[in-house]
């Protein structure tokens, strides 16, 4: 196991903030999906209440009913005005949620090509240490006179 370094410990601190942000990410694209399952719920519902209120109105209604139905119209567009700058506002909270979850990501990419670096240099000094210390033993046993032989 490698052991803990002050890098190890940056990456480990970057992927705990990666992993938030991914929540978040997926917190954000529930809301957006929420968002618009509601707008798309209240303009199906206007249409369908705007073709009842023509199909009455063509069989006949009292002023008082037009204006009702009219009245329930107007309050129907607003909720789709506002849930339409709910859905903009959830979209841009996406966008930004993206964007951080794409900066937490490289940081944590970033941390681990050094560390992946560091790692390889690391094994090179030992690989470098090992051959030193081979050559240096074959070197004494190159140079001590021949055990047994006259």
């Amino acid at each position: 196991m490698a052991k803990p370094t002050p890098l190890n410990t940056l990456a480990e601190l970057a992927q705990d903030n990666t992993d938030k942000a991914t929540r978040e990410l997926g917190r954000l694209q529930g809301l957006r999906t929420q968002a618009e399952q509601q707008l798309l719920a209240l303009t199906e519902y206007r249409h369908e209440y705007r073709t009842r209120m023509q199909a009455i109105a063509a069989e006949g209604m009292t002023s008082g009913r037009w204006q009702d139905f009219s009245r329930f119209l107007d309050s129907l567009d607003h909720a789709i005005r506002q849930q339409t700058s709910a859905l903009a506002k959830a979209e841009a909270d996406l966008l930004a949620g993206r964007a951080n979850w794409q900066q937490q990501k490289r940081r944590q990419n970033s941390f681990d090509t050094l560390i992946t670096r560091a790692e390889v240099r690391e094994q090179q000094v030992t690989a470098r240490r090992e051959q030193r210390s081979t050559d240096e033993y074959a070197a004494r046993m190159a140079r001590q006179p021949a055990s047994g032989q006259n």
